[in-house]
């Protein structure tokens, strides 16, 4: 404090010009626009930055989509040692066309990889058009996992007759019992746009058991009953005595399980036979919302039996093995992605997708399409080794698609530098420069008699 008051006591008086500067008045900075640059470069930013803050998905896995997951093992098709001896076998179908067909080894090879016991899991594949090539099962023999090519007969299936290849995919999980074999007691349905991060061997050897027994079916349950969802009045519904299951809790038929002993002994295969062709007749068979294989007019829905005919009478999964909707899809009639962006934003705030046991690509943009926000985080890196582990030889329509496409979000990292740098370079110059309502100050000479004085014009 003494040298302080030393200095400020040194200090000669402040001449004129040091006092006009005190005595001035400085307006005040004009409004800065911000930069629409910067908007569209924070926009794609924010689509593209990955965050992990939040957890891995539960059940103490292996992630399929992390980068330290082994895949150079072309031995054992890059899956882990067997940790223990398995029970049972549980069993995993799937169901592709020529179009779904790039979906399926990503697909298989993350139910194998993100188990602990994959030589306890016997993987179902079925076709409906060729036989599988001596190269196929060359690859399934050298990968070293159980994996079973199916090529269903369409005429011998009611429910397939006269449909596309595409449409009869969609309902051939209703023939499981008849086409799998009798100890098969339950079986998991996985749509080809889904990848699995979590071991299904454990999930399936918790279904149907305890009070449990008596389920035909498992799901994940929606939020929203089904009346809510497909706007379906009980009046239309009266004359198929179903009308009360719309009360119930609607469910996502991507990701099913099957008791298949319940469905042979109550015949449910021979029900949904006689739902499917009544829901027809009265314009029933889909509702909006449900993303079918050539239009939603093209074909019954498979869903829509299987919520009527079970109602709220199945046992709940865990939401984590249906974290759908990343496949949504920016519509013809909107201006703007915004249901996209919404649904990107949710994933990150939520951690939803981040901590998901099994993702579902479900609406019109599927993984495989180039441009999904998601595929580059979620799908490309489970795409990539299974090509490496040999997966792609088994299922061909893979390597079909080389991915190229996936790109594009490194392109719109390009082209969002080129934008971010002049909008940065607008925004220091706007604000070092004063704007045109800023008030300029002069100094005037101090007058003796009147002390400081500024004049502003």
């Amino acid at each position: 404090l003494i040298g302080g008051g030393r200095r400020n006591a040194a200090r000669p008086p402040p001449g004129r010009k040091q006092a006009a500067l005190r005595s001035t008045r400085v307006a005040a900075r004009p409004r800065r626009e911000m930069p629409w640059g910067l908007a569209l470069v924070a926009v794609v930013a924010a689509g593209q930055v990955s965050f992990s803050k939040h957890p891995q998905p539960r059940g103490g896995h292996t992630d399929a989509s992390r980068k330290h997951i082994d895949v150079s093992n072309r031995s054992t098709g890059g899956l882990r040692r067997p940790t223990r001896s398995c029970g049972h076998i549980s069993h995993v179908a799937v169901g592709a066309d020529s179009h779904q067909t790039p979906g399926l080894a990503p697909l298989v090879w993350s139910i194998f990889s993100s188990s602990r016991s994959p030589h306890c899991i016997h993987v179902h594949a079925f076709y409906c058009e060729a036989e599988p090539s001596l190269q196929s099962r060359e690859a399934i023999r050298r990968v070293g996992v159980e994996i079973t090519i199916h090529v269903v007969d369409l005429e011998r299936f009611p429910l397939l007759h006269n449909l596309s290849n595409s449409s009869a995919m969609n309902l051939v999980r209703f023939y499981l019992p008849e086409l799998l074999p009798e100890a098969a007691s339950s079986v998991l349905w996985l749509d080809t746009d889904i990848i699995v991060r979590s071991d299904v061997h454990e999930l399936l050897s918790k279904l149907f058991v305890g009070a449990n027994r008596s389920k035909s079916l498992a799901a994940v349950a929606r939020k929203k009953e089904l009346r809510t969802i497909t706007r379906y009045r009980p009046s239309k519904l009266g004359v198929l005595n179903v009308s009360t299951v719309l009360r119930g809790d609607a469910f996502n038929a991507g990701l099913i399980a099957f008791n298949l002993q319940q469905w042979r002994a109550q015949n449910l295969t021979q029900r949904v036979e006689a739902l499917v062709p009544a829901l027809q007749e009265i314009g029933l068979a889909s509702y909006a919302g449900i993303s079918l294989p050539g239009g939603m007019r093209a074909a019954p829905s498979s869903q829509v039996p299987l919520q009527l005919l079970f109602g709220h009478d199945f046992q709940r999964l865990d939401s984590c093995w249906n974290v759908g909707g990343l496949g949504t899809s920016w519509g013809q009639g909107e201006l703007l992605p915004l249901r996209v962006w919404a649904k990107q934003i949710a994933a990150w705030w939520t951690g939803k997708v981040a901590r998901g046991c099994a993702l579902h690509w479900s609406g019109g943009d599927k993984p495989w399409s180039g441009h999904n926000p998601f595929a580059p985080q979620y799908y490309k890196p489970v795409r990539k080794a299974a090509i490496r582990a040999g997966y792609g030889e088994i299922f061909p329509g893979t390597l079909a698609h080389d991915g190229s496409d996936y790109y594009l979000p490194w392109l719109l990292r390009i082209v969002a530098i080129f934008v971010a740098a002049p909008s940065a370079l607008f925004l220091v110059v706007a604000l070092r420069r004063p704007g045109s309502g800023a008030l300029r100050a002069e100094l005037v000479p101090q007058s003796p008699s009147r002390g400081h004085s500024v004049s502003l014009e």
